[in-house]
Order: structure tokens, then sequence, then C-alpha cells
């Protein structure tokens, strides 16, 4: 007698989820021409991508999302906000912050990098919420009426690799309740090549002078500031090369990782 067996495979689809990078740009050139809408719109591991212009409006970064400016120099969050920015979560780098009205940035947790909080009428970054913890990377804090940065009410900023300079009431205050962990920043002349260009002399103290655990793109030990670290705003840098030799002819082709 045959026997018949019959096999039941079982296909189990998975829903992949892909990040997703979404284009703002106050001209119309992209997705969206407001920031809130573009995150609003994004889930957790999404890039909110802003090219230059001045955006005039306040910011809520209330999702675990990246939102990444074009540069310092050309994409500015400004405005009479108090604050421009208000982050629990996520992660933003790459811009010029300052408020006409008060603080640059209200923080209740999150990271903040490679980002000029300059000029802002309060503080630079203020984070007064009990048990919030809020990283600072290479950012520059200049000219700020009161401080760079105050913590209070219990929460706990870490700082590495920032500059703090003339700054209205000095680069950090740290209340009694709160913990400012301040490492590797600098609070003297960091000798910036103009009043607005927080480019780096080569001269200055602050070159090479970051954390020895974080390493520019080139994989020179960190500068201080905002061209400095893992995530310093840079021209292309290779990455890869991939060589393919052929019966007649070599291959060569080259990854490269541009920031901007």
């Amino acid at each position: 007698m045959k026997t018949v067996i019959t096999l039941i495979f079982v296909i189990a689809m998975v829903n992949i989820a892909f990040a997703t990078t979404r284009i703002v740009d106050i001209n119309g050139g992209g997705g969206y021409t407001s920031i809130n809408a573009a995150i609003q719109a994004s889930v957790a591991g999404d890039t909110v991508k802003v090219w230059p212009g001045i955006y005039n409006q306040q910011v809520n970064l209330n999702k675990d999302v990246v939102l990444m400016g074009s540069g310092y120099e050309g994409t500015i969050l400004s405005g009479s906000y108090n604050p421009v920015v208000l982050m629990n979560t996520g992660k933003l780098m790459w811009f010029r912050v300052t408020s006409y009205s008060g603080d640059g940035i209200k923080t209740s947790g999150g990271t903040v990098s490679n980002c000029a909080i300059i000029s802002c009428l309060g503080e630079g970054i203020l984070s007064n919420t009990n048990g919030a913890i809020t990283q600072i990377f290479n950012c520059v804090f200049y000219k700020n009426n009161l401080h760079g940065i105050q913590g209070s009410n219990g929460a706990t900023i870490n700082v590495i690799n920032c500059i703090g300079w003339s700054n209205g009431a000095g680069f950090y205050y740290d209340s009694y309740s709160s913990s400012i962990v301040i490492s590797y920043s600098f609070s003297d002349e960091p000798q910036f090549v103009s009043e607005y260009d927080i480019h780096l002399q080569p001269t200055s103290s602050c070159v090479n002078g970051g954390s020895p655990s974080l390493f520019d793109p080139d994989g020179s030990r960190s500068d201080i500031g905002y061209f400095g670290g893992p995530d310093c705003p840079i021209y292309p840098v290779v990455t890869e090369i991939l060589i393919t030799p052929g019966v007649s002819t070599i291959n060569l082709q080259a990854k490269a990782r541009a920031n901007y």
C-alpha cells in the first residue's frame, strides 16, 4: 500500500518597516514646508531632513526620529518663541538655533549633536524636568544672553566636546537639584575663524582636543565644537574601496559618506 505524505509549509509573511527620509523645504521643493508636519508624519527610526532656509517655526521634536538640518550656516531655526525647539526624544543635528524672546532649546530627553545655539535672549539649552536625561555632543553655545546650558529640578545633562563662549551668564549653570556633567569641553576663547564663522583656526586648543573615545570622520581624535565628532558635517569621505580584477581591466569602485 502506498502511503501518501502531505507536507504543509506555513510561510509567515513578515512586514519589514524601512526607515524613511522626509524632506522639508520652506521654499516648496520637498514633501513638506512645515518641520512639525514632517515629524508628525514620521515613525520611530525615520529621518526628517531640512533643506537650507530660515524656519520661523516652533519645533516640537516628540518622536524618536533624527531631525537633520543642512548646516548651521544656512539652516536656521529662529523666531520669537520660548523655546524655539521643544524636545523630549529623538536627535537634533546640524542647525543654528536662535530665540529672540527666550530659550533656544528646552529638552526633557534626547540628543543634540553638532548644533550652534547662538544669540538666544534666554538660555541656550534649558532642561528642568525631573529625571530627564539629555545628551549634548559637539555643540557651540555662543553669545546667548543667559547661560549656554542650564539644568535644574532634577534634570541630568551630559555635555561632551562642546564650546561655550561669550554667554552673558557663563557656559552653564547646574542647580543643586540637577546634574550637568561636562567633559572635554571648552569655555575659553576657542579661536573661531571669525565672529560667526565657527570653524576653528589650526592653532586652537579645540583641534584634536575632544574625547579620545570619539573620532572625527577622518579617524583622528575628535575636535571640540561643531566641526568635530562622528557626526561632524564634512565633505565626502571615502569609506570603502572595492577592487574587482578582470581579464584585462581592473574595476575600481569607491563608496563615500557625505554628511551634508
